[in-house]
Order: structure tokens, then C-alpha cells, then sequence
């Protein structure tokens, strides 16, 4: 393949045992994987793939504090009124996807419940434990660390544009640039692209999200309070690919953050039980290698 892309890979959730260096090698590898697995020659070197890393800001949005720990403050609610409810009605939506039943809901309340420290956030701990149980590849503990994720990005202004920056900053210039986002970096992504100035100069010929929340009504929500919501101008494709049972990406972007027709809905994903929600088998998927490739030719 002689046509060459650059590629702008924007991150989620924050891996404090790795940084930018070793998550790029890691990630790249996934996805020259998946161009393998196509039968496809990758149509960049590693030169190519840009990676704006930003994880020591991730750590202040759920509290500058270490990532168990962080979970286990999302687990049990002990947060502002304004997150608080936030986190809940995502965590409802993610109920309502997947659709337990009283049965399996109520197999899990005694544990969820111990020591939930008020009335409604029983039930948050009780769909996230059954996310725990009856979903395999997935935790209730992600759910809710995106989601306070998701809420400090979209509410603090100051860490936002901090990211924002960074993320344009890092774009390359001087050509195409394929764009990459998974969990709040779809967001983030989409935010860049819609509103930072850098931004308006940008030729996308795709934006490839991955395993986002942008389904998530307290996120569109926000979003619409930031600008209106419509298809970012430098973005001539949208794909959105997702793994069914990946409780951050469900539903999909139509009828919610865009109209019908703006985004390519790609619900086929199929990551390991291991991992529903992993970048790494994101990338890997030969889905995500077709539609860079599509572009690229």
C-alpha cells in the first residue's frame, strides 16, 4: 500500500502503571494486529501514529487519588450531589440496556447494598454488581470510573482545555490525520474536533470511535451544553465501533448525539471476555483496520 496516513490516537481511561511510551508500543501493536488479521499492509509506520497523553490529568478528574482507591469511591458514592447524579443515571441507562431481570437484580442486592450510605445509591450498587456478574468481560467499577471520567472532563473547564490543548497540539500537521478515540477519548475527540480553533483547519477523512460513551444521555446532555451538538466540520466520516457487550459504548450515536446518516454504526465488535472494553482488542479488531484502510486507499 503506498498511500501513507497519519493517525491521532486519543486514550481513555488512565493506566497509571504505564506511560505514553509503553501505551503507544502496546497499541500500535494492536493495531498493526488487526491489519493482519485483514490481510491488509498497514498503511503507516509508527512515526505516523501520534499519542497526546494526558493521564496524570485523568487522575484529577476522579480525584488525584489512586485508581483502586478511586474505585472504590465510585462503588460507594461518596461523591458531590451534581456527580453523584450523574453517575446514577448512566449507571440506570446501563440497567435498562442489558436488561436484568428481578431475579438477577435481586441476587445480587444483599452484597451491592452493604454499605451504600443512601437509598437511591443501593440501586446504582445493585446494577453495577450485576454488570459484575452477568456480564462477562465487563465491571460495574469501569462503568462508574468512565462516568466520573466522562462528568470532570465535561464540567471543569480548566482540566478540559488543558486536554483539549494537548490533544491539538499533538495533531500532525500538514495533511490528513485519521482520528482514533476510545471511551473519553471519543469524547474527547469529538469535543476537540467540534470546538477547538486548531481544529478548524483539519482535514479528517475519518473519525473512528471506540467503545464510547457518547450513547450515554448525561453525556449528550453535557455536550449540548457546550456547543451544539452536530457533525464536527473537519470530519468527513464518522464510524462508531462497538462491542454489544461493552457497557460504556451501548446504543448507538444516531437519535442522540447526531441525526440518522452522520455516523456509521459498527455494533459487530467482538473483544475477548477478558476485556469487553479494552483498547487493545478495539484496535486489533480487523473492523477498525478495514475502515482506516478504506480511507487510506
Amino acid at each position: 500500500m503506498d498511500t501513507m496516513v497519519n493517525i491521532l490516537l486519543v486514550h481513555g481511561r488512565s493506566r497509571p502503571l504505564f506511560g505514553p511510551v509503553e501505551m503507544k508500543q502496546q497499541w500500535v501493536v494492536a493495531l498493526r494486529s488487526g491489519f493482519d488479521a485483514a490481510g491488509i499492509e498497514a498503511p503507516f509506520t509508527d512515526e505516523d501514529v501520534r499519542l497526546p497523553w494526558y493521564g496524570g490529568n485523568l487522575k484529577h478528574l476522579v480525584g488525584g487519588v489512586a485508581r483502586a482507591e478511586a474505585e472504590r469511591v465510585s462503588l460507594r458514592g461518596d461523591l458531590p450531589v451534581d456527580e453523584r447524579e450523574f453517575v446514577r443515571d448512566v449507571v440506570a441507562a446501563v440497567g435498562e440496556s442489558f436488561a436484568f431481570t428481578p431475579e438477577q437484580l435481586e441476587a445480587v442486592t444483599g452484597s451491592a447494598d452493604t454499605g451504600s450510605g443512601s437509598e437511591d445509591w443501593g440501586r446504582v450498587r445493585t446494577v453495577l454488581a450485576a454488570v459484575d456478574r452477568y456480564v462477562p468481560g465487563m465491571s460495574g467499577a469501569t462503568v462508574a470510573f468512565v462516568a466520573r471520567e466522562c462528568f470532570g472532563y465535561l464540567t471543569d473547564a480548566r482540566l478540559r482545555q488543558m486536554i483539549d490543548d494537548g490533544v491539538a497540539q499533538a495533531a500532525p500537521t500538514g495533511g490528513p490525520v485519521v482520528v482514533l478515540g476510545h471511551s473519553l477519548g471519543a469524547v474527547i475527540a469529538y469535543h476537540v474536533l467540534r470546538a477547538h480553533p486548531a481544529a478548524e483547519s483539519w482535514d479528517v477523512p475519518l473519525l473512528l470511535t471506540m467503545g464510547a460513551p457518547l450513547a450515554w444521555q448525561p453525556v449528550i446532555q453535557a455536550l449540548g451544553r457546550l456547543e451544539t451538538r452536530r457533525m464536527p466540520t473537519p470530519v468527513r466520516s464518522w464510524v462508531n465501533a462497538r462491542d454489544a457487550r461493552d457497557a460504556v459504548a451501548i446504543g448507538g450515536l444516531v437519535g442522540g448525539l447526531l441525526p440518522a446518516g452522520d455516523v456509521v454504526e459498527e455494533p459487530g465488535v467482538v473483544n475477548p471476555d477478558d476485556g469487553r472494553h479494552a483498547i487493545e482488542y478495539y484496535l486489533a479488531d480487523p473492523v477498525v483496520a478495514r475502515h482506516i484502510a478504506r480511507v487510506a486507499g
